[in-house]
């Protein structure tokens, strides 16, 4: 099996483009055509982060569209995300989607 089939292997069946596939691997310095090997570790954690970084791609793309009374359905974004950050956590990568502001004092707005 290739990076590529491992990487697609973990997606349960959601299409994804090729070329975000190889995007992903390449990202993480994997090659997507050389033979997956689940010993090698630095293997194992960039096929890993790559499927952490293709579920961002893919919780920011549409699930399906049709065209005849416009309708738009999106992917369960939220279930996605705490899937990503679980992969992220495994290999003690920080997720950057976590960092943000927090409104501690509102009372200068009134």
């Amino acid at each position: 099996m290739t990076n590529r089939e491992a990487l697609l292997g973990g997606m349960n069946d959601i299409p994804v483009k090729d070329i975000s596939v190889s995007k992903v691997l390449l990202d993480q310095g994997i090659n997507p055509d050389t033979e997956y090997q689940p010993n090698d570790n630095e293997n194992r954690r960039g096929v890993d982060l790559a499927l952490a970084a293709l579920i961002l791609v893919i919780s920011l793309s549409n699930k399906s569209i049709k065209q005849l009374d416009f309708q738009i359905t999106q992917h369960d974004i939220d279930q996605l995300l705490i899937l990503r950050n679980g992969i992220l956590r495994k290999w003690d990568v920080d997720d950057e989607m976590e960092e943000s502001a927090t409104i501690t004092d509102i009372s200068d707005l009134w």
